[in-house]
């Protein structure tokens, strides 16, 4: 090591001659005046935590709200637009409920348009759906666990944000009851248009949950064209999401004084597929055979109160029950067995 130490300096020697010779001696800086100036010293008053450098969020990462076990949420649409030259306006004010287990859904949708206000209501409870239009409630019953799953507003709330990336402003903001971090958004950061039209500008704020990853609300200004519901030309749309009571206690029951569209004693067998019901009509399908479907009901219709009636139709089976009637009708199809029930009274 010894020997090794004066080739070092040489080559250091060298390389600083190539660099225009030895270093200069540092001027010393100035000495600084004294002031006046009081010195700040950190109080325990604590601060909120801020970004230290500018932290981009797919918010595509927090749309998952199948992870939640319940929750309730609000959200609005509301635009304006001017179409052929006349100026159109409406809104969209949506309440949810979800409840994983049991499955329970209910959904509230007030539509306004050209002064015109609709509201409409929706409940699912298992397999029983109950809808009132306006004139009144309906039951049905579908083996659907969710009929709003292909609605995109409601299976999907976060699709018109879910490809946009947002900034980070500020962490540990208490937003609907939950920590979150706070980001905004404008038309730099949009990773797609919201799917209604072409987007000239934007502007957003979004509050995600750190203990549940998941968006629990954002507002959102866009500008553009063909953004109203209805289409247009150019035009404004705000939309305002909250998300709330995720996993905590919903109640969600049948609207009172309406039964369920499925009676509770017309028996269906254990494995039917395709079970639909409404209006006095029940429909469904069986991998059992004809004959077989045919000894059930003529077992399981009187174990339940009902009277078999007389029929030559092959298939085809009649039960009266008070004023009640019930037509059974049975046939193969397509390697199934099909079964339609049709009660009256």
């Amino acid at each position: 090591m010894k020997k090794l130490l004066p080739m070092f300096v040489l080559i250091a020697a060298l390389l600083l001659a190539a660099c225009g010779g030895a270093p200069k001696e540092p001027t010393p800086a100035p000495l600084s005046k004294a002031t006046n100036t009081p010195v700040v010293r950190p109080t325990d008053t604590p601060v909120p935590a801020q970004p230290t450098a500018v932290e981009e969020y797919n918010f595509g990462q927090a749309s998952d709200l199948s992870r939640l076990n319940t929750y309730r949420v609000h959200y609005t649409f509301r635009w304006e637009s001017t179409k052929e030259g006349k100026k159109e306006s409406g809104s969209w004010d949506v309440v949810e409920e979800v409840v994983r287990q049991p499955p329970a859904h209910r959904v509230i949708w007030t539509s306004a348009e050209e002064g015109k206000t609709t509201t409409l209501e929706y409940i699912q409870i298992d397999k029983d759906l109950y809808m009132n239009t306006g004139s009144g409630w309906m039951s049905m019953t579908s083996g659907e666990t969710d009929v709003f799953e292909g609605n995109p507003w409601l299976s999907d709330p976060f699709g018109m944000i879910s490809g946009n990336r947002g900034k980070l402003v500020q962490r540990n903001v208490v937003v609907n009851g939950v920590p979150t971090n706070h980001y905004t958004f404008d038309e730099s950061t949009l990773g797609a248009t919201i799917g209604l039209g072409a987007v000239a500008k934007a502007k957003g704020d979004v509050w995600i949950s750190t203990e549940f990853n998941i968006v629990v609300k954002y507002t959102a200004h866009y500008e553009g064209k063909n953004l109203a519901i209805s289409g247009g030309e150019e035009g404004v749309l705000d939309i305002a999401f909250d998300l709330t009571d995720i996993n905590k206690p919903i109640t969600i029951e049948p609207p009172a004084g309406v039964e369920s569209a499925m009676p509770k004693d017309i028996p269906i067998l254990d494995d039917a597929t395709e079970l639909a019901a409404g209006f006095g009509m029940i429909s469904y399908k069986t991998a059992k055979d004809e004959a077989t479907v045919t000894a059930f009901y003529e077992a399981q219709m009187p174990a339940n109160g009902w009277t078999k009636g007389e029929s030559a139709i092959p298939g085809f089976l009649s039960f009266t029950k008070g004023e009640r009637t019930a037509q059974v009708m049975i046939q193969s199809e397509e390697g199934k067995t099909s079964v339609v029930i049709m009660t009256g009274e």
